[in-house]
């Protein structure tokens, strides 16, 4: 039950200690209650609902030694006083916790101030502008943490003189410029830095020995490269280390297992980093949680030293250039192991029935690998919430996925040489949202049942799948071109069932799946008519029914698609006329092969629209002069835009040919530009014809 503060608060003369934390108060903060407090010492009211502007006086805070206003609404600037300085002379204040507000503005002056302050918290705010030189006044404080705010320019070096700090987090803001050796000169106690998530460049010498100890490092997204981190080799208590994307091309140096023994994290995704895996996991790493080395240039095969810690929860080594096999060394005792990503490498050979061991494994991907055999039946018995297999060799029937593990969301198993029919098993997965069989050998009906996957109905409720779907990505073949998606892969729902020997007629249950956005059964042997219903999946940006067999009309539903932006029915056995629609009458190219359709954008007139020969003949001719006079008036138009265009079209390539991102801009909307235009001209002609026609029917 939500409750305000109550008026009698303000009556408590003697308050020294107020604690309101962790309630549902809402409504504004009466700072009444503030003044006049010369005892006044602690002010916890986190985890709330309190709004108002409760640093604008900061005269009432001038005794106080904790303040606690965490995960609450409060707003206005965190200094509002001439040139930010703080009214106080002399804070007693110890800890200031003010994170998940919405205050503004930039960060006071007058740090010297708070010569007491160890813990500084002003995370998750919109506060802005630079970090003050004056913050390494602060000489007691143990915590900082200025994270998630839209700070800029650069870190002062005088924040190297805090010598008591613990724990730096200055991650998620738009900080920028060097970081050199003086910005840790002093930072003897420091064990957390949190760099990420900034435009940072990490430049120190090859032989700098830092004066700390540090056990958490965050430098993703900095510039540390190109060259490895010679300075970690002096570390020995490191427990997560995070520095992916952080331009570091070199080779792994042969100290980093001994760095490690003790890592609970470990993230070098990203980099382009060389040598042989084992380099960096090769040894035993019995605490190690999480292990991220994808998107590197790694050879080697997979060490089974992966199978001796029973902590690890996380693997991926995907993209890089491992070979051999699999480990077959998998224990019941790795209880904790979730996701594994080993794709795009050079792995070959079977899954081992090891793996089955697993029985928490959440994400199994092993796509684009040399992986062959039949898939172990004790793969049903895993909990998989993402199985990606797509593009390797595996053979034999697909296992009957659902019958036991219905927490499927994503099974991709394109590109491989799976034979047989499509297990019935597979309409148990009520929460699958993309399904690719596509580019298999395999044979029978689509499942009539396949209506059964109710997360793709109109009125499901959909709630996206947390961490199994967070760093997790698929290749989609999707409008025609094949795209990446990661952080939006949760809101996909697409089916592919292309390129295999399909046959029988498309089931009506398909039209349940108003969520689909991509539908491809091309190039089966799908008979029968186009479902009339096809026109209740509103959200399908892409259909591909080309290269089957189906007959019958275009259903006139079709024309309900607005966010259709790609559709094939080439190479069929349609006919009728092309129902009328924005997106149903441009390309040609889209209906060829169906000699019995007709209408625009057809040429073929349909039936009760002909006229005799002569006059067929008369309106051809004329429309061709028409034609030709319009490519003519074209022709002459751009042509006599003379000189003056040439000498403005030179300046504008010499800046495209200066700036490389103008560059790529131009020619992709140029591209844009010229299909619209051709369309247009399509267009423009078959008005022309049918206009000429109309006239000498007559």
């Amino acid at each position: 039950m939500n409750s305000s503060i109550p008026p009698w608060f303000q009556n408590l003369s003697k308050l020294e200690h107020l604690d309101l934390s962790f309630n549902h108060l809402q409504g504004i903060f009466p700072t009444v209650i503030l003044e006049n407090r010369r005892w006044f010492r602690f002010l916890d009211v986190s985890k709330n609902r309190l709004e108002g502007e409760l640093l604008k006086n900061m005269s009432n805070f001038c005794n106080l030694q904790v303040l606690n206003l965490r995960s609450n609404k409060f707003s206005g600037r965190i200094s509002d006083t001439k040139d930010g300085a703080l009214i106080c002379q002399r804070s007693y204040m110890k800890t200031i916790d003010v994170s998940g507000n919405n205050f503004s503005g930039h960060l006071p002056n007058q740090f010297g101030n708070f010569k007491d302050l160890k813990f500084l918290d002003l995370s998750r705010n919109a506060i802005s502008g630079p970090i003050p030189a004056t913050v390494g006044q602060l000489s007691s404080l143990r915590k900082l943490d200025l994270s998630s705010n839209k700070l800029s320019g650069n870190i002062p070096e005088s924040i190297g003189r805090l010598s008591n700090l613990e724990v730096m987090d200055i991650s998620d803001n738009q900080l920028d410029g060097v970081v050199s050796e003086l910005h840790f000169a002093n930072l003897t106690s420091l064990t957390e830095l949190y760099f990420h998530l900034n435009e940072l460049v990490i430049n120190v010498s090859a032989s700098w020995v830092p004066p700390f100890q540090i056990q958490v490092i965050f430098m993703s997204n900095c510039k540390v490269g190109p060259g490895f981190p010679s300075w970690l080799r002096t570390q020995r208590n490191i427990s997560v280390l995070y520095m992916s994307n952080a331009s570091i091309s070199d080779e792994v140096p042969y100290w980093l297992p001994e760095v490690l023994s003790n890592t609970k994290r470990l993230d070098l995704s990203s980099n382009m980093l060389r040598g042989n895996i084992s380099r960096i996991i090769g040894k035993k790493i019995p605490l190690l949680r999480l292990v991220s080395l994808s998107r590197n240039n790694l050879s080697g095969g997979i060490p089974s030293s992966l199978c001796t810690s029973d902590e690890l929860s996380f693997i991926d080594l995907s993209k890089n250039q491992l070979s051999g096999g699999l480990p077959r060394c998998w224990r019941k005792s790795q209880a904790n192991l979730e996701w594994i990503s080993l794709g795009d490498n050079k792995l070959n050979g079977q899954i081992p029935y090891s793996l089955c061991h697993l029985e928490r494994l959440g994400v199994l991907d092993l796509h684009e690998n040399d992986l062959n055999g039949v898939l172990p039946k004790c793969l049903l018995k895993l909990d998989l919430v993402n199985l990606d297999l797509s593009d390797n060799q595996f053979t034999g029937r697909i296992p009957s996925f659902g019958r036991h593990s219905r927490s499927f969301r994503i099974i991709d198993l394109e590109r491989n040489y799976f034979t047989g029919d499509i297990p019935l098993q597979l309409c148990h997965l009520a929460n699958l949202q993309y399904l690719s069989l596509a580019h298999n050998n395999l044979s029978g009906g689509i499942p009539p049942c396949f209506n059964n996957f109710s997360l793709m109905w109109a009125n499901s409720t959909f709630t996206p799948y947390g961490r199994f779907s967070l760093g997790f990505s698929i290749m989609v073949d999707i409008k025609g071109t094949i795209r990446e998606f990661t952080t939006t892969l949760r809101y996909l729902f697409s089916m592919d069932l292309s390129n295999n020997t399909l046959y029988g007629k498309i089931p009506e249950g398909l039209t349940w799946l108003a969520r689909l956005q991509n539908l491809n059964l091309s190039q089966n042997k799908l008979i029968g008519e186009i479902p009339a219903d096809i026109g209740n999946l509103i959200k399908l940006e892409s259909l591909d029914l080309s290269n089957n067999k189906l007959s019958g009309g275009i259903p006139p539903s079709i024309s309900n698609l607005d966010s259709l932006g790609c559709l094939d029915l080439s190479f069929n056995n349609l006919s009728g006329r092309v129902p009328l629609g924005n997106h149903l009458t441009t390309l040609d190219y889209f209906y060829r092969g169906n000699d019995g359709l007709c209408g625009a954008p057809l040429l073929k007139v349909c039936p009760g629209e002909e006229h005799d020969d002569k006059d067929g003949r008369d309106g051809h001719n004329t429309i061709e002069d028409e034609s030709n006079d319009c490519d003519s008036i074209v022709v002459g138009l751009y042509s006599g835009l003379g000189p003056g265009f040439i000498v403005g079209i030179l300046g504008f390539c010499c800046i495209l040919h200066l700036k490389q991102s103008w560059r790529i801009s131009y020619l992709r909307a140029m591209d844009r530009f010229i299909v619209k235009l051709l369309i247009m001209r399509m267009i423009t002609m078959l008005w022309f014809k049918r206009a000429f026609q109309f006239r000498l029917r007559k």
